[in-house]
């Protein structure tokens, strides 16, 4: 609201709908009217005007998509701006549906004056009620802490997205904790190929608000992955790299660790502004190497420049990636060249690795017996130890218990 003036957009390709609309707010002075007939130009005013709009109304005629996906895709945009769906009054299945894509409430045509304000009026009313308590509660207070793991190398090809991948799978897996993946990359990642995801929004659609962006927008982006991961993609055009600036990521990893126990971030290996956010917000740092002297090298630097920067080096774990390469060098050399342990190896498998990816299921999930899996869950155990069950070894000693009297009352 703006001067005491209630924004309301109207999405409608009905010349009778809009019609009927103007008439019923024509003696509201309280209220601008912003008319669209297509679900295209509809988000683009939403996303330039997302904290003017108040309000949303959407007939079930629009142009160029139709109404269920443009509710859907409006609420998504914008989850805090309230929306109200327009239908006929025998479209019973179409209410529920429109109600689950994210409206708010549903008005009947032919549509009334007292109808239509006391809908709008009482949203309106209810939406500043909300926005006036979430302002006064600290969320954070309430939330357990986030594990925040940042996976990179200073060498491209060293399998960073296919080790952050796998790892965020797993942990998902095996500790049943809230993780979301997030791409580090300004754009072009590969996040969504590499688990075959459906991807519909990206981290463009929040770049769009800038810093002015809210919690419901940023979780709202997230992608759902069948094994209960929650993946933020990164932007598919190239200009939103210049765009993803520091303060802009920090604040959107500060609004993900309120809602989750795990962010994996795969930080990649093209060092852009962001990159530096991830490394310093990050708990762990996954520093990825092959057994190559070039790569080698390059991570001898990283550790350097991590050095000389005050960056804790108790926070970095070295982790070599295609272990056994054939002319690769071995463990120990790696060690002794880096003056640092190796955390753990992932054996080189081409094969195993190429199949996850052509399919886009992490080798975790599609080959559970692979060498490559029993070492990231041996990673994950390592990260996350599990409390071992109360009387999880009775039966055993139960078992030896028996036994024992068996072997007692018996003649030798």
């Amino acid at each position: 609201m703006k001067d005491n003036v209630y924004e309301v957009m109207i999405v409608s390709d009905g010349p009778e709908c809009t019609n009927q609309i103007q008439r019923i707010f024509a003696v509201e002075r309280s209220f601008h009217l912003h008319f669209s007939s297509e679900c295209h130009e509809a988000l683009q005013v939403l996303s330039q005007n997302s904290r003017t709009i108040d309000i949303i109304l959407v007939d079930n005629k629009v142009a160029d998509a139709s109404p269920l996906e443009t509710v859907r895709r409006l609420a998504i945009l914008a989850p805090s701006v309230p929306i109200i769906a327009i239908t006929d009054q025998s479209a019973v299945g179409y209410v529920q549906e429109v109600l689950l894509a994210g409206a708010r409430a549903f008005l009947t045509k032919p549509l009334s004056d007292a109808d239509m304000l006391g809908a709008v009026n009482q949203l309106l009313q209810l939406e500043s009620i909300r926005r006036s308590r979430q302002a006064q509660i600290d969320i954070s207070a309430y939330l357990p802490q986030c594990e925040i793991i940042t996976v990179v190398s200073p060498k491209g090809g060293a399998g960073t997205t296919t080790l952050a991948v796998n790892l965020a799978v797993a942990i998902r897996e095996r500790t049943e904790k809230g993780v979301v993946l997030v791409d580090g990359q300004g754009s072009f990642g590969d996040l969504g190929t590499a688990l075959n995801l459906q991807v519909d929004f990206s981290i463009a659609d929040i770049l769009e608000h800038g810093i002015e962006m809210d919690s419901d927008l940023v979780v709202g982006v997230l992608a759902m992955h069948s094994s209960g991961l929650r993946v933020l993609p990164s932007s598919q055009q190239l200009d939103d790299a210049d765009h993803l600036t520091p303060e802009i990521f920090d604040k959107i990893l500060s609004i993900l660790a309120q809602y989750n126990d795990v962010i994996v971030i795969d930080a990649g290996s093209i060092f852009e502004n962001q990159t530096a956010v991830a490394l310093t917000k990050a708990d762990k740092v996954m520093l990825v190497t092959t057994p190559e002297i070039t790569c080698l090298r390059r991570c001898g630097l990283f550790l350097r420049a991590a050095e000389e920067n005050g960056f804790p080096r108790e926070r970095i774990q070295l982790i070599v990636n295609r272990d056994g390469i054939p002319g690769g060098l071995g463990l120990d050399d790696i060690s002794q060249s880096l003056n640092m342990q190796v955390k753990f190896s992932v054996p080189d498998d081409p094969g195993l690795v190429t199949y996850s990816l052509n399919r886009g299921i992490p080798f975790v999930s599609s080959s559970p017996r692979s060498v490559a899996t029993k070492r990231i869950l041996g990673l994950v155990d390592t990260l996350f130890p599990q409390k071992p069950k109360e009387n999880e070894d009775e039966p055993v000693r139960n078992l030896f218990g028996k036994l024992g009297l068996k072997l007692r009352g018996s003649s030798a």
